[in-house]
């Protein structure tokens, strides 16, 4: 069985994909991996937990449901976050909206295995 390091880190595979954090939804880590020191990928991880707080506020106060991912990008990269059940979420910086598509297919994947390999720490 993969571990959590193992199993996010496919995330990396990904053409583009620089960086990759599983938080909670705190912003504190728990899995952190890619290109960067530990805490610029701490960094990463917490913000996007922050910027999923906040994107999940809106679409509750303009009745849109329940969020399904957040997407920040800018000019040199893209931020996607993606909620893992109510206490964690995947933040995956990558180089541009090219990897987008790809992203959002593997953190799918995963989901059961991630949130499986949670239940284990």
């Amino acid at each position: 069985m993969a571990t959590l390091r193992e199993a996010l880190g496919r995330l990396l595979t990904i053409p583009g994909v620089r960086a990759a954090a599983l938080v909670g939804r705190d912003g504190l880590p728990i899995e952190v991996t890619g290109r960067g020191d530990e805490r610029y990928l701490e960094t990463l991880g917490a913000h996007g937990a922050s910027a999923l707080g906040t994107t999940e506020a809106l679409g509750h106060d303009l009745g849109q449901g329940a969020t399904v991912a957040a997407l920040m990008e800018y000019e040199d990269g893209l931020v996607s976050v993606d909620p893992l059940g109510q206490f964690a979420a995947v933040v995956t910086l990558a180089e541009s909206a090219a990897s987008l598509g790809s992203i959002r297919r593997m953190v799918r994947s995963s989901r059961d295995e991630l949130l499986r390999l949670l239940d284990m720490r």
